[in-house]
Parts: structure tokens; sequence; C-alpha cells
């Protein structure tokens, strides 16, 4: 245990799932274990009052919660899990945050950790994306300063489907909507690892069992102090270490850590012997054996050399030999090394350095299936861990910008910083018969360029200590790669410093396809002299990442008040409010992004040729035009027919006033479309009170060409003031004279 904690300032919530829409999912347990994690915590000293119970139990167990009657008590489906992790957390005063989480969990579509809510049925699980739950706790759902420390357990099955259901499910619900900040505090505690089972034993959990057991002893002990819990999960592991070596098979807890400290790293399966074995495939079977009879060779006539590279092995994984050097085998620190993920990579580099005749390329070659794609050592993956982790959300969002760069022809959809070096890792796999700088540094030295100041300076002394182990020839590669960012760099800021108040960012978003409302974005700087590609986003992107993305461009290469920003967007997407995502995330404070810039949308679908003529006489008119000028359409019920005959009529007005609604909106604009108009003006919503009135207003006495600026003015005057109308306009600018840029295609592989 650990010195005392006052107990009153510790917020728990606790989900327990049992009863589902489905009863065939019906699981007794979670009742019990929940009641355990709160009966514990109130002899600590929480107050029920700080606590929130979440939970949908079987109505045989309703009864073992019902002794807490202080606690702020709802069911644990869908809507109750957004409201209390995403509104309340953020009103906690308190210095620890416990969070249980028990009931079914699978692993859903895009391989993803689905903890399921009550709602589930067979065919259709449903649930909140476990991972990033974990990540909502370290954004902005929870105070900036409060809680320091939070301590999350979920003991709930990562069970795999079949691979036809794999391909029909769903990927889980995300349910962070802010960007980590990467301050507070984490140890999670997962009662299972990838494809297996959590078990239950005797109406409880098996892992929550084990924990509880812990916990309680350690409280006996010293009722006021907080749990030591470094030592409580060496404990649990060497009760499931002992369970599966006696019974065979079972459960593999994992835990990821970011102690209080600062230190981050994730524990996983030590077990030696005969038992690391269950989980090797017959290659890396054979690849173990050669590695250790290597180590035997290697040190078979100096006794001293096996002491010494154990505790170099030691000192790079940062674990404990699991026996004196007398006893350690070849085969024992093969698998010593194999408990951290380099460290194979670790022991080989560590072998080769010891002048013993092991040629490590050698090696390299003849155990990359036990290495898994892994060739930093232990030293350099923490090294770059500690750089990344806690980087502001603009940084995060520039390495995940750097690595596309890095490799345009590959599928990168990873924007968690250590999830993202793993997959860039995996796409590095170097060899000195290949003359190339390794992905990942490429992609950390464009970051470095991109972030500047002394994280950068960091950054690229990881790369020059990372390149020089990696042989001669890489740090040549790295200064060249350096050269040519520098070069980037200084023509990027010839361009800026030559903008002119007619530069404006164009934007392509494609339809939202699929289940998930994914979206494709590129982006071009239009100048008056050339159009630079800003960036391309080929794979489909959720939203979030869409306007987080258009916001880190704009601060890259927007001037507020002066650039205007032109969305390209499908006809069936033109009401999408593009001027009211929000920007400014890492600033003194987000607001919408047409407060700040003139945005207007345009069609992005091909107009039929022989009316193309329509559009551009059309827009000759906008440059010495009034508002007067435009053509009112129909308030009343519309088809496309009624409204390419109106327009057919007004051949000569620049553009139109839309007051329709609904479908009759959706009419006019394709018929609009199809007619050339190049200026349409309406409001969003279904609403048709003080529709005209709100219209008239924005539009009195007014050259056209001034439009897309009055309109950001107004925007800026409703976001400030609520009372005041348009806040909700929208304005189509369809400028022949500023076309959008042929389609970018993909580089080859």
């Amino acid at each position: 245990m650990t010195p005392p904690h006052d107990w009153q300032r510790t917020h728990a919530v606790i989900v327990a799932v049992e009863s589902y829409a489905d009863r065939a999912w019906n699981l007794s347990g979670p009742a019990h274990d929940a009641a355990r994690v709160m009966r514990w915590l109130r002899a600590r000293g929480v107050p029920e009052s700080g606590m929130d119970l979440l939970a949908s139990p079987l109505e045989q167990n309703e009864g073992i919660l019902a002794d807490f009657t202080g606690v702020r008590r709802s069911t644990a489906d869908r809507a109750e899990v957004r409201r209390v992790f995403q509104k309340e957390l953020l009103r906690l005063e308190v210095d620890w945050l416990w969070v249980y989480w028990a009931g079914h969990g699978l692993k859903t579509g895009g391989n993803r950790w689905s903890l399921l809510y009550p709602d589930t049925r067979a065919g259709d699980p449903l649930g909140v994306d476990a991972e990033n739950l974990v990540s909502l706790l370290r954004t902005a759902h929870l105070p900036a300063l409060r809680p320091e420390r939070v301590t999350m357990v979920i003991d709930a099955c990562q069970s795999t489907l079949s691979e036809g259901q794999q391909a029909r499910a769903l990927a889980p619900e995300p349910i962070a909507a802010f960007p980590e900040r990467g301050s507070r505090k984490l140890f999670v505690m997962r009662a299972s690892r990838p494809g297996e089972a959590a078990k239950n034993r005797d109406g409880a959990g098996v892992f929550t069992s084990y924990l509880m057991d812990r916990l309680e002893a350690g409280s006996r002990k010293d009722s006021a102090a907080a749990p030591d819990l470094g030592q409580v999960w060496a404990e649990i592991r060497a009760e499931f270490d002992l369970r599966k070596a006696t019974e065979g098979g079972g459960q593999t807890p994992t835990v990821h850590l970011r102690d209080w400290n600062d230190d981050e790293l994730v524990y996983s399966d030590t077990t030696m012997g005969a038992a690391a074995l269950g989980n090797l495939s017959h290659n890396q079977r054979l690849e173990r054996q050669q590695l250790a009879l290597w180590v035997e060779a290697a040190h078979a006539s100096d006794p001293g050399a096996a002491a010494r590279l154990a505790a170099a092995v030691s000192a790079e994984t940062g674990t404990a030999p699991p026996c004196s050097a007398d006893d350690m085998t070849g085969e024992l620190l093969v698998d010593w090394s194999r408990s951290r993920p380099h460290g194979i990579s670790t022991l080989i580099h560590l072998l080769s350095r010891e002048a013993c005749g092991i040629d490590g390329e050698t090696v390299r070659l003849h155990t990359l299936h036990l290495a898994h794609g892994r060739w930093l050592l232990c030293s350099e993956y923490d090294a770059l861990s500690r750089l990344l982790t806690g980087m502001p959300a603009d940084a995060c969002r520039a390495l995940v910008a750097a690595a596309r760069e890095e490799v345009p022809a590959a599928v990168i959809d990873e924007i968690e910083p250590l999830a993202l070096i793993d997959h860039m890792e995996e796409l590095s796999v170097f060899s000195p018969t290949l003359p190339r700088l390794p992905r990942l540094i490429g992609a950390v030295e464009r970051l470095a360029a991109t972030v500047g100041g002394e994280l950068a300076e960091r950054l690229r002394e990881w790369t020059l200590n990372c390149a020089a182990r990696l042989g001669s020839f890489v740090p040549q590669l790295l200064q060249a790669r350096r050269l040519e960012l520098n070069e980037l760099a200084l023509g990027a800021a010839g361009s800026e410093g030559g903008t002119s108040p007619d530069d404006r960012i164009q934007i392509r978003l494609s339809a939202a396809a699929g289940a998930s409302r994914d979206r494709t974005l590129q982006a071009w700087l239009r100048g008056s002299a050339a159009v630079q590609s800003l960036a391309t986003h080929d794979t489909g992107l959720p939203e979030l990442e869409i306007r987080q993305a258009v916001d880190d461009l704009l601060t890259r290469y927007g001037r507020a008040n002066v650039t205007r920003v032109e969305f390209f967007l499908d006809l069936a997407d033109l009401e999408l409010d593009v001027h009211r995502w929000e920007i400014g995330a890492e600033e003194f404070y987000g607001r919408p992004m047409g407060n700040d810039f003139p945005v207007v949308v345009r069609c992005a679908e091909q107009r039929v040729r022989n009316r193309e003529h329509l559009w551009r006489q059309r827009w000759k008119r906008v440059e010495s035009g009034r508002t007067q000028d435009l053509h009112w359409l129909s308030a009343g019920p519309t088809t496309i027919a009624a409204v390419h005959g109106a327009l057919a009529e007004r051949d000569d007005a620049p553009g139109v006033v839309v007051r329709a609604v609904g479908e009759d909106r959706a009419a006019t604009f394709g018929a609009s479309v199809f007619n050339g108009v190049p200026v349409m003006i309406w409001r969003s919503g279904p609403e048709t009170e003080g529709i005209e009135k709100e219209l008239t207003s924005f539009l009195e006495g007014e050259a056209l060409s001034s439009l897309p600026d009055k309109l950001r003015r107004i925007r800026a005057g409703s976001a400030a003031d609520q009372q005041r109308a348009g806040g909700r306009l929208a304005l189509l600018w369809d400028d022949p004279q500023h076309p959008l840029p042929p389609r970018l295609d993909l580089a080859a592989p």
C-alpha cells in the first residue's frame, strides 16, 4: 500500500450489464462484481454520492444492488453511457477516478473491441469502443487539471466472431469526441487479451475476484492508504500464470500503464517455459529454438557472458531476470526477451554487439516471425513513445499526416500515436541490403519539420541516434531527407509570404459512405499564380477526423477574415453545414469556421457540357451585379420542372434566392445546378417562419461580390449574440474562373 489518500476526493463510475435484449446473451455475475467493487470503495471512505452506477441486472440479481441507495443509478444503455462519460465527468472535482465495466465484450467490425450495450441482439452486436473509451479519459470530457489519475478495470471478453459474422459486423461506437491531451495518468487493467474469453465462476468474474481479493487484503493492513496497483497487478498475473500452468489454457489479463511518474508501458505475457509456447506458431517455435542455440553457442566459452547479457537485457526491457545468472539458459533468455514487444530485436542487437562471432543481420533474417516486424530496440521505442505521448492534438494530426506523406500508397487508419508508430515500424522492415530510409524514421523527421521548437529538436535527436545504430549509410539518407524537408519549408514560406487577398483554400469532400459515414478529402491552395496541393486523404475518415484535418489546413494556410474557403460537395450534400464546423481546438477557444473565414459551398458534380455556357454567362453578371438582380424562387410546392421553367425565363439572373424547405429545396438545388446558377442563397433547417425576413435583411442593397465577406460577419455576429439571425444562412458561390483542380490519383504502390 502507498501513503494515506483522501478517499472522499475519489469518484467511481461502475457499469454492470447482465440483461440483454436477446435473452441468450444474459449473463449472471457483473451485478455481484459491481457490488463488491462499490462496497470496497465505500469502506475506504468514498461517499455513495461520489458513485455513478449504470446497471442492467438480471431480475434475480436486482437485490444485490439494493443496498446502494445513495449512488446515482441509471441503466447501462447507450444513451446513459454517453451521458455519464461525455457530460457528467466534466463536473468532477476529485483527485482519483475509478472506472469499472463488467459485461459481454466482442471483437467486432475493424477488429475493434466492443463493450456491448444491453440492447444487443444475436447477429447485431452493438457496443462502445473499449479502447476509445480509455482514450476519452485523457480528453476534455474530464476537467483539465482533475482528476490527476484514473484506474480503469474492464472485465469483459475479447472473443472473436466467425469470419462471416466478422465481415458483416459494424465497428463499435467511438465515444470520445475530443482529442487527447495526454497529461492524465492511467492504470488500465483488462481481464483478457484479443481472442480470449473472460471467465465467470460461481456467479462472479474470475478476474474481478482475483483483483478484489488483493485490494481487500491490502486494505486490511491499512484502510486509509491507496493501493499499490503495480504490486496488485504482479500478484494477479502470478495467480493467472499458476492457473495456466496447472490447468492449461485460460485467460491472459493485460494491463496498460502510465504510472504516477509518467512512465508508460504495456505488460504482456511473461510466462516462461512450456506455457510460453502455447501462443506460438510452428515457424515461431523453430525460430525460438534456433535463437536459443545461438545464445548458448555465443557464450559457451565465457561463463560471465550470460550474466552480462542478462544485465543488458534487464536494462533495455526494464524487467527483472526470471532467475539467477547461473540458472539462465538460452531458452529462458529468449522467452524473457519476448516479454516486451521489442525484446527479440533488442536481444539480437545485444548479442551481435558482444564480439562473439554472431552476425546480427543473419540472426535477424532467421527470426522474422518471432520479431513480428519489430526492429526498434526497447529503449528506442520507449524514448519515442515518451516524446509522442501527450502531444497536443495538432501535433498528433501532424504525425498522421506525416505518416501518410511518407507512405502515400499505404492505408493508414491509426490516429493514436503509439498505434501509428507500431504500424509504421511494420512498414519499415529494415535491412542493410535495402539502401532506403526506414519509413518510421522518415515520418518522425516530417513531424519534426512540422512542429518545430524543442519537440522537433528532441525528435531529430531520436532519429539520428536510431539511424547511427542501424548502419553507416542510414545517417547519410537521414541527412538527405533533412535537406529535402528544409527546401520544402523554404518554398512554402516563400509562397505564404506572397499570398494575395484573392487566395482561397479549396476542399473536395466525397459523399458520406457506409454505416460509419466516412468521407475522403482533398485540398488545394489556389493563388493568383499557381495551385498547390495541400492534403489528400483517399481513405475515408470519420467526420471528427475530417474536421480536424480542415482545422489543421486553416491553421497552416489560412488568414482569418481574408482567405476564402470553398467546399466542393455532391449535389445531395449542399446543405452540409460546413461553416458551423468548429475550429481552433488548440487555441484560446473554439468557434465555428464561418466566424473567421468566408466559407462558401460549390457543387462538385459535372455539369452537362452543352449547358456550361449558361453558368459562365450568369457569372459575368456577378462581378457587377447587385442583390436585387437575384431571382427569388417560389416558396410553395416546387418541382424540378417548375424551377427549370422559372430559371429558363430568367436566363440573365446571376443567381437565386431559395425560400423552399425540405424536398422542395432539394428540387430547387437540382434544377439550379442543371441551369448553371452560380450564386444561391438559402437558410438551412425545416422552419419557414421568418425565413423571408432573414434573407431580405441579408441581401439589402449590396453588391453581389460582397456577399461571402458579409456572410462571414453575419455568422460571427450570430455566434456572439444568439438572438441575432443569420447563423444558418448558406451560400453557393460557384465561380467558374476558379475551378476545382483535377482529382489526384494515388501513387503507385
